[in-house]
């Protein structure tokens, strides 16, 4: 559902399985693996663009899904 070339919706999809929903402006949409950061409750939150959702209902009307990377620890 893209509304023009620089404005796309994606679903986040965060560790714990709650999916948020964002509409991104003035910026390119990213294409299928590559990382992409967005804000959520006053934290920036690194994520991979995937192929959407085996649950299509919880990302209806999105251009593209992103799923929450886990945190690097120091050792890694």
């Amino acid at each position: 559902m893209t509304h023009d070339a620089m404005t796309h919706d994606v679903a986040l999809t965060r560790g714990d399985g709650s999916i948020r929903k964002f509409r991104i402006y003035a910026r390119p949409m990213p294409g299928q693996g590559d990382v992409i950061t967005l804000p959520v409750d006053g934290q920036l939150i690194t994520a991979r663009v995937a192929a959407l959702s085996e649950n299509p209902e919880a990302v209806k009307e999105m251009d593209y899904e992103a799923r929450e990377l886990a945190e690097l620890s120091a050792d890694d």
